[in-house]
């Protein structure tokens, strides 16, 4: 069986067309009554239409306030939670980081900002780049390296009670200070690409192999608010757009609540959703190394991909929250009025 999928904003503009149409049915009918009865004394049986037109008319004012209704219950909704249900709501538009030709600079910027692709693409993978930035003092081995022995051979001789080695010279130097060949070769050993190079920006797979510095931390948290920040101004926005394209008959107050409880459940679950799911993306991307970019690049990318999913999740969670809760208040309102009225 097919299915024809309605457009909401055709069937509303319908729903006007035809309140239009009732209204102006309704002032033809009067006028015409009013024509009819300027001559109803010349002649006998004259018709009276008045009645009839309306009763059309009300019928079809009846039909667009149905159909609204419906349109209505879709956008607010059914189409919200049959979005969570396509595999196109989880998966990444990078479109929207494209820029449109149709649209005002300010409206390109304005969509790209307020995606979620430019939060967990742009902005997720800066504060995991950020927060994997090292500069090491000391010689840190990379995983998996072969480390060498730290055994100290036997001393070649004790002078005074001090173990001694021989130089190739043949000069007699302390076990185990710098001028010890064995340690040298030590030395030597933690130059090698076995080990992160010392004193140079440096980029690690290991979330907590060290101590960034304080301006990445810094760097990081700060990325965090402002991609957090957009996240629930896109809430916020998003509803209330959607309630003055839908909803034109609510004043500011109304407005005001409900792009502010929006900003609560699915802006608030987003925010949520990205953190948790940023982490368990960079997780997963520094065990599981993507082919061709390296491990450092499959952590960034699973940064950025578990947060972007992890917003979904948590708008996700938003939405099914924001239904249950009307479901609950429908029930309420329907309880309150069986008994009081």
């Amino acid at each position: 069986m097919t299915s024809t999928a309605i457009d909401p904003d055709g069937v509303l503009a319908m729903s006007a067309a035809t309140l239009l149409v009732s209204a102006s049915l309704d002032e033809a009918a009067t006028d015409l009554q009013r024509e009819i009865d300027d001559v109803a004394h010349l002649v006998t049986g004259a018709p009276f239409v008045r009645n009839q037109v309306r009763a059309r008319a009300g019928d079809l004012a009846e039909l667009a306030g149905w159909a609204r209704e419906l349109v209505l219950r879709f956008v607010d909704h059914e189409r919200p939670i049959s979005e969570l249900l396509t595999a196109g709501y989880w998966l990444p538009d990078f479109s929207k980081l494209g820029w449109d030709r149709s649209q005002s600079a300010g409206d390109n910027v304005d969509r790209t900002a307020r995606s979620d692709e430019f939060g967990a693409f742009v902005l997720g993978t800066s504060g995991a780049l950020l927060e994997r930035y090292r500069r090491f003092s000391l010689a840190v081995p990379r995983p998996g390296a072969t480390l060498p022995s730290l055994d100290l051979p036997a001393p070649d001789d004790i002078v005074r009670g001090t173990p001694v080695v021989r130089r190739p010279s043949g000069l007699l130097v302390i076990q185990g200070s710098a001028a010890d060949p064995h340690v040298g070769r030590l030395a030597s050993a933690a130059d090698s690409p076995a080990f992160y190079p010392r004193d140079r920006p440096t980029f690690v797979t290991d979330p907590d192999l060290g101590r960034p510095p304080t301006w990445a931390r810094t760097g990081g948290r700060a990325l965090g608010v402002l991609g957090s920040g957009l996240t629930l101004y896109d809430s916020y926005m998003s509803q209330w757009e959607h309630d003055a394209k839908y909803h034109p008959e609510w004043g500011t107050g109304e407005r005001v609540a409900s792009a502010a409880y929006n900003t609560v459940t699915e802006g608030g679950g987003a925010v949520a959703g990205g953190i948790v799911g940023a982490q368990i993306g960079a997780t997963v991307g520094s065990f599981v190394p993507i082919p061709v970019v390296g491990t450092v690049g499959g952590a960034l990318i699973g940064g950025a991909v578990g947060s972007f999913v992890g917003s979904k999740v948590g708008k996700a969670t938003g939405r099914l929250l924001e239904e249950a809760v009307s479901e609950v208040g429908d029930t309420v309102k329907d309880a309150w009025n069986s008994l009081f009225g």
